[in-house]
């Protein structure tokens, strides 16, 4: 990994690390929020690749797990659903063959929804799977077996849609703004991939 590597995710996990203390969030029943926290670990796969990336998210969870009210827990959830995030646009890139130096709106755009529809068709799955096993049962203080009950009884809707939905809505977040803000990034400092 190079130096130039290191310092954009060093300043990529800095700025996710601040948004989490940031109160720029919509919050769930059941404590998962909906933030801007990813957008740079994403910005920092866009920089430097999918090793990068899988750094990113690794030190997103050593850094959520210090910094974040959610403790370990949360920052174990944030990283696991970034990580399928990044699957998805590793993946698209793959298929497309996707880069940055003949990206134009159209490539640009079949990249970003494919990438999209393949992170939450490894996120949503995931994240149900998580939420059941592991982080409802800590979080709420109840068996597994409880978990559906408690959640559907609080929100109204099917346990796979009151999980499911807000981590498509964040995938949206992700993907989207992400790619939004690195394109600009890369018309002024287009060495950054070199």
């Amino acid at each position: 990994m190079s130096s130039r590597e290191i310092a954009v995710i060093g300043m990529m996990l800095g700025l996710s690390l601040m948004l989490d203390v940031v109160p720029v969030e919509m919050p769930t029943v059941w404590g998962m929020k909906i933030d801007l926290v990813a957008v740079p670990i994403i910005m920092a796969y866009l920089l430097t690749g999918f090793l990068g990336g899988l750094v990113a998210v690794f030190l997103l969870f050593l850094g959520l797990g210090i910094v974040s009210s959610a403790s370990w827990l949360g920052g174990m959830m944030k990283a696991t659903a970034t990580l399928g995030v990044l699957l998805g646009l590793e993946a698209a890139k793959r298929l497309t063959r996707f880069n940055f130096e003949n990206a134009d709106g159209k490539r640009t755009a079949v990249f970003a929804v494919l990438a999209f529809l393949i992170g939450i068709a490894i996120r949503v799955p995931l994240m149900v799977a998580l939420n059941y096993y592991v982080a409802l049962p800590v979080w709420l203080g109840v068996p597994h077996e409880k978990v559906v009950e408690t959640v559907e009884a609080w929100t109204g809707v099917p346990f796979w849609v009151a999980i499911g939905l807000p981590n498509v809505i964040q995938s949206t977040i992700d993907v989207f703004l992400g790619l939004a803000a690195t394109l600009p990034v890369l018309r002024r400092v287009p060495h950054l991939v070199e």
